[in-house]
């Protein structure tokens, strides 16, 4: 399945001859679940259910069980990502970098099949 290229944080991006940049596979879930993972909480207007707003997080009191079990959740929501084997998260603080969240996902891709490792920070 393709979709419209878009990186978190970033403007869309264009193709050689002008035409939207559009993104497949691995990319293509990998950017599903970061924009699902950062976006505020309540912060589509029609979809006010989606996200799960980690960058809201920052500063708060969080255990890493509380991260992992929101990122847990968020994954079971996204149709990209199979619930079988489960996906696996970790959840750890940076050493050099106290505050600064590290999140590793063990996922497999539901349309290949393919097993794939994600490490997100915030």
């Amino acid at each position: 399945m393709a979709d419209i290229h878009h990186e978190w944080r970033e403007d869309l991006q264009w193709s050689p001859t002008g035409d939207l940049l559009t993104v497949e596979d691995g990319d293509f879930v990998r950017q599903r679940i970061e924009r699902r993972l950062f976006t505020a909480v309540r912060g589509y207007v029609w979809h006010t259910e989606y996200g799960a707003g980690l960058p809201q997080k920052i500063g708060g009191l969080f255990q890493p069980y509380q991260i992992a079990a929101l990122v847990r959740a968020q994954l079971a929501l996204e149709d990209s990502v199979a619930q079988n084997p489960p996906p696996r998260v970790r959840v750890s603080e940076d050493r050099n970098n106290p505050g600064l969240q590290i999140v590793r996902i063990d996922y497999q891709e539901a349309p290949s099949g393919r097993q794939i490792g994600l490490t997100l920070s915030f």
